[in-house]
């Protein structure tokens, strides 16, 4: 049964703001004429009498009256059951809070007005991440507080975690054409299960609506049982998005795009995805459509708020299993669907035990969206798992002694599954990429724990030659400054490599990112920090830089979803891997030196940063400094964990 448009979607579509995306130089006056534009939206929201005309009260949930029960797998959380009640229904934001986004999107534009260009990206995530900001900035000045967590004793290194990695084969995806040909061979092998957690989908990209609209369909119809989890906060976000009609500067990009990449035999075609989508929430609407239509495939939406301050969660979690198990696969990195056209991310495809624990962790988010606290009973009997923290590997290593044995830790086939999508010969080519693998998720919420970043620092505390750090989105705490400032200090090599504000998709927290980089290369000016910049004679800009990963001594590596920013331990619920890998880490620091050589330029000295500095508006300062000092205003304890 294909659902209907919901009330909220038919005012947004029927009355478009046009706003011009991807032009430099625009004049004042496209711009005046899109904030009258916006004002008719707003006028025909104002007059709604219904508050609520969706299933969700939007991203200010703090005042919500609505129902919320505490989670069982995540108890550091609540959600609302009505989000997942009603089939095929995509969580609105009520009245109030869609006209509370585009107000603040208009008086961004004003704002902007003497600016050369605006786009509608300026203010895209900041009603996502505005209530968790303001909590944060009421809490205790967090630097001593994680001065003293975050101590080298409470960060274990890889050699002390070691008893808990498991024997994998991990291969780097390295570019789009890789990636679709993996992914596909890997859905049409999969024999029993895919289960897909996204957090942002794009519709004007053609790989990602042909894995959604033409692929999963299709293995479904073979028998294979699909579950796909979306991020509600970005689907809210991407439904009021489809307001603003863009006029692009590609025209191909407005509409089916092209599909010209190699695929395995016995493929299907690229058909359903031939569809002109007006925006994301039409592509969420049509794989609904999709899964009502086939009783393999189920999709739910991650909707949890914090349980002490009450702001939202957001999965960040991007991963696709196949056959969850010692003979399943996973796709997981940087990228939601599938990579992006130009935009440089770093996603890995990986065999073995770590499957099974990557499988674990997505029943557990999946069991939590069940409607009304309904357990899948099936599933939790065959597993045991309901109710075990995703942290339940970092749990284990906190009740074993450092450098002790592991008693504790589950028996797992040290063999590698003998169905693998790697030929032995791709194995040899590549020089062996047998390994051992940490999956470890993360639990973000107001205590401030980030389980990852503790893992890091302690690759960090153990290196002794050289540290690769690439990030897409970063904002350094101090801690991990003093920590670079030691290892610079005993020899150790340290390269930095991320966006700004000429490639960074994400406008907000600009002013905190090149503050927190500023305030590294005082504390450690030994740093070696290349950021993305337009280079001399070239008029073209760099791409957008999304990887995030770490390798320390060309033997270690530490990569996921997961950005080295303090939104990861208070809001964003992340999926990382923990390798020990020569060859893994050979191939990452091969796409370090060459994106680094191609698309950066250095910032030698702490001044430098300055010129990076954007001059300063609303949207600028969007989640709080923890490299500075800030005022006291409430007797609250953060991280609790240690």
């Amino acid at each position: 049964m294909t659902a209907s448009a919901q009330p909220l979607e038919c005012i947004l579509f029927s009355t478009s703001v046009v706003v011009v995306e991807g032009r430099q130089g625009e004049e004042t006056s496209e711009i005046r004429k899109s904030i009258q534009s916006l004002d008719a939206l707003v006028d025909n929201l104002s007059y709604v009498k219904a508050p609520r005309l969706g299933i969700s009260p939007g991203f200010d949930t703090v005042e919500s009256e609505a129902i919320w029960r505490t989670l069982d797998s995540f108890p550091e959380y609540q959600t609302l059951d009505s989000v997942n009640f009603i089939p095929a229904a995509i969580p609105l934001p009520c009245t109030e809070i869609a006209l509370k986004y585009f107000l603040r999107i208009k008086n961004v534009w004003r704002e902007r007005l003497d600016w050369a260009a605006t786009k509608t990206k300026y203010a895209r995530a900041s009603l996502m991440v505005q209530e968790a900001s303001e909590c944060l900035r009421k809490q205790l000045n967090l630097v001593p507080i994680w001065s003293e967590c975050y101590t080298p004793e409470k960060c274990p290194s890889p050699d002390e975690m070691s008893s808990l990695y498991l024997a994998s084969n991990v291969h780097l995806l390295d570019n789009l054409e890789d990636y679709i040909y993996s992914y596909v061979e890997c859905a049409l092998k999969a024999r029993h299960t895919i289960d897909i957690s996204i957090c942002y989908l794009f519709h004007i990209d053609p790989v990602a609506r042909y894995i959604l609209l033409d692929l999963i369909p299709f293995v479904a119809a073979r028998g294979v049982k699909v579950r796909i989890l979306f991020e509600s906060m970005t689907v809210e976000s991407q439904v009021l998005r489809g307001a603003f009609q863009a006029i692009q500067s590609n025209p191909d990009g407005t509409c089916g795009g092209r599909f010209e990449y190699k695929l395995p035999k016995g493929s299907p075609p690229f058909y359903q995805a031939q569809k002109v989508l007006r925006c994301a929430s039409h592509l969420i609407r049509e794989v609904l459509n999709v899964a009502s239509s086939s009783p393999n495939i189920d999709c739910r939406f991650w909707f949890a708020r914090d349980e002490r301050c009450k702001y939202r969660i957001k999965n960040h979690t991007k991963c696709h299993v196949f056959d969850g198990g010692m003979n399943g696969r996973v796709i997981a990195g940087g990228s939601n669907v599938a990579p992006r056209p130009a935009q440089l991310d770093t996603d890995f495809i990986v065999e073995g035990g770590i499957v099974e624990n990557y499988l674990r962790h997505f029943d557990n988010m999946w069991e939590a969206m069940n409607a009304r606290g309904v357990i899948d009973t099936e599933t939790a009997e065959e597993k045991n798992e309901v109710g075990e923290t995703p942290a339940f590997i970092f749990s284990k290593f906190n009740a074993i002694e450092l450098g002790g044995s592991s008693e504790e830790k589950k028996e797992v086939d040290e063999t590698l599954p003998t169905d693998s999508v790697f030929s032995t010969e791709e194995i040899n080519q590549r020089g062996g990429m047998s390994s051992k693998s940490l999956f470890l998720p993360s639990v973000p919420s107001s205590l401030g724990e980030d389980v990852i970043l503790r893992c890091v620092l302690g690759g960090i505390k153990r290196a002794k030659e050289s540290i690769l750090i690439c990030m897409g989105h970063c904002n350094v705490p101090e801690v991990v400054a003093e920590a670079l400032k030691k290892a610079t200090e005993r020899g150790v090599k340290v390269e930095i490599l991320t966006n700004s504000f000429y490639t960074c998709d994400l406008r907000n927290g600009q002013r905190d990112l090149f503050k927190s980089l500023q305030r590294m290369l005082q504390i450690a000016p030994m740093v070696e920090l290349y950021v993305t910049a337009l280079k001399e004679g070239s008029n073209e800009g760099p791409p957008f830089l999304h990887s995030k990963y770490v390798v320390v001594d060309s033997e270690w590596v530490a990569v996921g979803s997961w950005n080295m920013w303090t939104r990861s331990a208070f809001y964003e619920m992340e999926a990382e891997i923990f390798v020990s890998s020569s060859s893994f880490a050979a191939e990452l620091q091969k796409k370090f030196d060459r994106e680094r050589n191609e698309f950066t330029v250095q910032v030698k000295t702490a001044k430098e940063c300055e010129k990076y500095l954007p001059l300063g508006c609303s949207i600028c300062a969007q989640f709080g400094p923890f490299f500075e000092s800030q005022v006291p205003s409430s007797p609250r304890t953060v991280l609790a964990f240690v």
